[in-house]
């Protein structure tokens, strides 16, 4: 996930009708939304920013996400 926010009027979703599902939980802010076919998570809306989204950048036409810097968080440690 893109460590930045993106407005929506910032996004363009090329998705057709149908092909993502959405998840809420809790407080119902966050919007997760997934690929209905594989199960990919290409972006959610911010509960802490409504109206902005996080994205994964691995779905982003044009971008070669493996050239980007990265940490790898080892959760099991924390």
């Amino acid at each position: 996930m893109s460590a930045f926010t993106v407005a929506s009027d910032e996004l363009i979703i090329t998705a057709t009708t149908g092909a993502l599902s959405t998840y809420e939980f809790g407080s119902n802010a966050a919007k997760h939304h997934f690929c209905s076919k594989c199960g990919i998570y290409p972006f959610h809306q911010s509960m802490s920013a409504p109206g902005y989204y996080r994205i994964n950048l691995g779905c982003v036409e044009g971008l070669n996400s493996s050239l980007l810097p990265f940490e790898v968080y080892d959760g099991a440690s924390i």
